[in-house]
């Protein structure tokens, strides 16, 4: 499929990578590592030493640059701690920008190990923020040691010159070898050893003391074996099941393949180019590399979505269907001042635009996971938006009033942005957990509920717009009317979409735990949208409640869906478990606040216009 849509050379971004039960590319991975610790993708122009000259750089130059010269990461001031507090305890100078180097950081957590070996051992409900925010700082510069030396055993930083000694290993004098390199060859310098150990140190020889030096430079070296989070050697055997290994872990092994050891040699040449800035011979290994994947692992990585996941990386296609929404709200505000029809239809050309950027980002994630994109709160937010924009076109085209538009914009906007805060948690493309992981149900139940979030979502903004319109036109009773139909068809459609959703659910769930209802609050939280759908529907059908009671009901149905959504995951208890999150109490108020006060306020407002109207 990569190859039909996109098809380019494999280069270093490509390599795949094996993190927390997922092949992806090392783009991908050293984007997540900078956004922990930098708390950005890419690095900013303010975080990089003058002599670069340059306005950022991409998150893999930095893990390279850091890689192949771990001992000059300091010039990188990325530790981002904002915290005043944090800043003065680790004996810091406030900088502005929060920013800090490696060096600064690990001098001051030398001086509070103590306190932080504590706090480690505290319960998590017991840490203070502070508590929290300096084990974070602590992680971090644990996380940069780690990738610095992740690659330092395949470096070409053992130099011999010795003529004996490079006789003995079969190169040239002057030439520089790597850990790995060195450790192969150590059988050829077993005789050089013996005559080392037995020989009075005071009758050594120069081979003698450059060979300490060498065993010196091994030993020191080999003080990185801490550094195994690179895991980019596939297993011999090309089994799923089995682990990936790092550099350094293979270092250690007593057996490694000769697949893997190709897979080493490879990438050993390939950094030694890469220092020496040979990019036609870096590219070539590159080639060969991707060969020997292909080749030896066929069954074990698909290269393809690799390739694609990299290209989704650079692409930022929900970015540009952000700026599109934007676009289509402020032209369809100017609309509502100056040239309206030509504005409108420009407008809603940006709208599908941003819906086309968006569901092509959709897309590209089911291809790349092999699955609805529907496992995650991250996941379900654009696909809710995704609904709501869809929604929000299709009422466009009928009614070609940019209410449409307005909508839309509106939802996926707005949840686009939500959906930035959760993308900011790191990789968003995670596995899934075990109570998920059935494609079937994931294409059936979580996709089905979901469209009913974005479809009552978007009810609930027809029935802000009904209400706002009532204040406006109150006396265009045949436009009123118009809206008021659109709302009770689009409240049966998210009704339809909820209830078969909760019940696929309780199918689901006789499936992976034995019962079919069991009160779970994700389970309290669907049927409660159900039954407040079915409420509202039945008291407008029996004329209990009047078009405005109706809009009103369908406002404040976004209240409920926001808690069954999201609020039901504060209770932290359920089997629920893979759609908790934390710190979103304040915004769910603030939302619900929000909702009452335009809802309740918006709706009297409307009947004292209309009491006004019949008045004269």
């Amino acid at each position: 499929m990569c190859a039909i849509l996109l098809p380019r050379d494999f280069d270093s971004r490509d390599i795949p990578i094996h993190e927390n039960g997922r092949i992806k590319p090392l783009d991908t991975f050293v984007r997540n590592q900078l956004l922990l610790i930098y708390g950005k993708r890419s690095i900013k122009q303010n975080a990089l030493p003058r002599e670069l000259n340059s306005e950022g750089l991409s998150a893999l130059d930095w893990f390279f640059d850091i890689a192949l010269h771990p001992d000059e990461g300091d010039k990188y001031r990325i530790f981002n701690i904002s915290n005043p507090e944090v800043v003065a305890s680790l004996g810091l100078d406030w900088d502005p920008k929060h920013l800090y180097n490696q060096t600064e950081v690990l001098t001051g957590l030398k001086n509070q190990i103590h306190y932080i070996t504590t706090i480690q051992r505290k319960p998590e409900a017991e840490l203070t923020q502070f508590d929290t925010q300096m084990l974070k700082v602590y992680s971090n510069a644990i996380q940069y040691q780690t990738l610095s030396y992740s690659l330092s055993c395949l470096l070409p930083s053992i130099q011999i010159h010795n003529e004996t000694i490079a006789q003995s290993l079969s190169i040239n004098p002057g030439d520089k070898l790597s850990y790995y390199q060195l450790m192969r060859k150590a059988n050829k310098l077993s005789h050089l050893m013996g005559r080392l150990i037995n020989r009075d140190k005071n009758k050594w020889s120069e081979s003698d003391y450059e060979l300490q030096h060498v065993m010196g430079v091994l030993n020191e070296i080999s003080q990185d074996k801490f550094a195994r989070i690179l895991k980019i050697i596939p297993p011999e055997s090309g089994e799923q099941n089995e682990e990936w290994q790092s550099p350094w872990e293979l270092m250690e092994s007593r057996m490694i393949g000769p697949n893997q050891e190709k897979l080493l040699l490879t990438l050993e040449s390939f950094l030694k180019f890469r220092i020496d800035n040979d990019t036609i011979k870096s590219d070539s290994l590159l080639a060969e590399y991707e060969k020997l994947l292909s080749l030896q692992f066929k069954g074990l990585i698909n290269l393809d979505n690799v390739k694609l996941e990299t290209w989704k990386n650079r692409a930022n296609l929900f970015y540009k269907s952000i700026a599109f929404y934007i676009l289509a709200f402020l032209l369809l505000v100017i609309s509502w001042m100056t040239i309206p029809k030509l504005l409108r239809r420009i407008s809603f050309a940006c709208l599908l635009g941003g819906l086309a950027f968006h569901f092509y980002g959709i897309f590209l994630r089911i291809i790349i996971m092999q699955r609805p994109p529907v496992s995650t709160l991250y996941e379900s937010i654009i696909f809710v938006g995704i609904i709501g924009v869809i929604c929000a076109s299709l009422l466009e085209y009928n009614r070609k009033d940019g209410m449409g538009i307005f909508i839309g914009a509106v939802v996926g906007g707005v949840l686009h942005f939500v959906g930035l805060g959760y993308a900011n948690d790191g990789d968003t493309l995670g596995m899934l957990v075990a109570v998920l992981n059935s494609n079937f149900w994931l294409a059936t139940h979580v996709t089905t509920i979901t469209i009913g979030y974005g479809a009552s979502l978007f009810a609930g903004l027809l029935g802000h717009i009904y209400l706002l319109q009532s204040i406006r036109i109150p006396f265009d009773k045949k436009y009123l009317n118009t809206i008021n139909a659109n709302l009770f068809g689009a409240t049966l459609f998210a009704l339809f979409f909820t209830l078969f959703g909760t019940i696929l659910g309780g199918i689901w769930a006789d499936q992976s735990w034995g019962r079919f209802w069991g009160w779970d609050p994700k389970e309290n939280g669907a049927l409660l949208i159900v039954m407040w759908q079915i409420m509202m529907l039945h008291l407008r059908i029996t004329g209990l409640v009047k078009p405005m009671g109706f809009a009103l009901g369908m406002v404040l149905n976004n209240i409920v869906v926001i808690l069954a959504w999201f609020g039901v995951n504060l209770l932290n208890v359920g089997l629920h478990s893979y759609g908790f999150a934390a710190g979103i109490a304040i915004n769910i108020s603030l939302f619900t606040i929000f909702e009452l006060i335009t809802g309740f306020g918006s709706y009297f407002w409307a009947k004292n216009r209309q009491k006004q109207l019949t008045a004269y």
